[in-house]
């Protein structure tokens, strides 16, 4: 009886279920585009306003020079999120905070298009970057963890190639976009982008794993121990110089109106395009380059393009192609300064590159105050403006090397 009883019970016992053991690491082909759409409608935001400027004078009733405000708080607010929201990332997890960025971006988006006056739409704008700056340490830490080893290299290449192009892009979509449509769609427009990016990401990324001792006091008790670093200071110099320039030369052949016609607009624009799409391309053999060394190689080749520029005049080839260039070189300064900051952090790596963002977009800042200030002396004027910074900034690098080399 019993051994009958035993056996029956055996026999309609459920079969004991493994546990579902969660996938190590996401599919690089699900998540890069989405981050990388991301990457272009995050960063994208900075520059989207810059062919509007006129629209936004005239629907606002303030003069063009003031438009440079709506750049230089946008990159306030996403200088700040960096070193805000970097920290949090390794605490909380980066698909929660990347989410919540996206979802705050949409929402401080789309009330940034209705802002009733330049006065409104500063704060906004600074609210923007805020949270717009959630976003790019969120998928760049998610990247070099959840994906796998022997995808990470040329997923973070696309991602930040990404970032860089959005220089571009978000100028050529909303040049695109007021064409047809008044210049507050561009902005309604984005806000449900983010919608619906943070929907596809909370579909393909992985759930947040527990932040095992992760404690969010000492991640921003870091920044400062990193700024002690004296070999990155100069570095970090460098790159804020170098991305004062990028926004300042937007900025700028919009204020001097060198170029005024739609099309040619939109082909100086795009210009830069090409490069861009090339810069993964020349990670490999950059790589057998030092890293300051590639700093101090883009500058100067970006200096060397501004100098050139001087006496371009307003011929749309010839500045087309020198723009190209000055793309190229910055392209190759921003990842090898962050790459740099990063290695020589040590065990702060996460806080040294929060850092090095930091300070990128702290000269985003300045570039459209440059801009507007050398503008009133013609493109020329400007032209030669940028190409001695970007010089300061190769000898601030230089500089930086010697520093390392004398501790090594």
């Amino acid at each position: 009886m019993t051994a009958t009883t035993t056996a029956s019970s055996d026999r309609y016992l459920p079969a004991q279920m493994p546990a579902r053991i969660p996938p190590a690491y996401t599919p690089a082909y699900r998540v890069v585009p989405v981050f990388a759409l991301a990457a272009l409608l995050a960063t994208g935001q900075m520059y989207t306003p810059i062919p509007m400027f006129s629209a936004m004078e005239a629907s606002w009733n303030v003069g063009l020079g003031s438009m440079t405000w709506i750049i230089s708080a946008f990159a306030f607010g996403y200088a700040g999120g960096f070193v805000l929201f970097g920290p949090m990332a390794d605490r909380f997890g980066r698909k929660r905070v990347l989410i919540a960025g996206l979802l705050a971006a949409g929402v401080v988006t789309l009330l940034t298009g209705l802002a009733p006056s330049l006065a409104a739409a500063i704060p906004l704008r600074v609210l923007q970057g805020l949270a717009i700056g959630s976003i790019p340490p969120a998928m760049t830490a998610y990247a070099t963890v959840r994906l796998a080893p022997d995808r990470r290299a040329v997923a973070v290449s696309t991602i930040i190639t990404s970032f860089l192009a959005a220089t571009v892009i978000g100028q050529l979509a909303s040049q695109t976009v007021i064409r047809f449509a008044d210049w507050r769609t561009v902005f309604i427009g984005s806000a449900v982008l983010f919608g619906l990016v943070a929907l596809a990401a909370s579909r393909v990324m992985l759930p947040d794993r527990p932040a095992a001792g992760a404690n969010l006091a000492s991640s921003y008790a870091a920044i400062p121990r990193v700024l002690r670093l004296a070999s990155l200071l100069p570095m970090f110099g460098a790159g804020a110089l170098v991305m004062a320039a990028m926004v300042a030369i937007y900025t700028g052949i919009e204020l001097t109106g060198i170029v005024t016609g739609t099309g040619e607009l939109l082909a100086l624009r795009a210009s830069a395009l090409p490069v861009m799409v090339a810069l993964p391309f020349l990670a490999v053999p950059l790589a057998r380059v030092a890293r300051p060394n590639q700093i101090v190689l883009g500058t100067v080749v970006a200096a060397l393009a501004m100098a050139a520029a001087v006496f371009a005049g307003d011929h749309l080839v010839m500045l087309a192609v020198l723009l190209a260039v000055l793309i190229g070189g910055l392209g190759i300064v921003g990842p090898a300064a962050n790459q740099t900051a990063a290695e020589a952090g040590g065990e702060h790596r996460a806080a040294a590159s929060s850092v090095a963002m930091f300070s990128l977009y702290v000269g985003a800042t300045a570039g459209p105050l440059i801009a507007q200030a050398a503008a009133v002396h013609g493109f020329a004027a400007l032209a030669l403006a940028l190409a001695g910074m970007l010089l300061l900034a190769a000898g601030l690098a230089l500089w930086g090397k010697r520093i390392q080399a004398s501790r090594d």
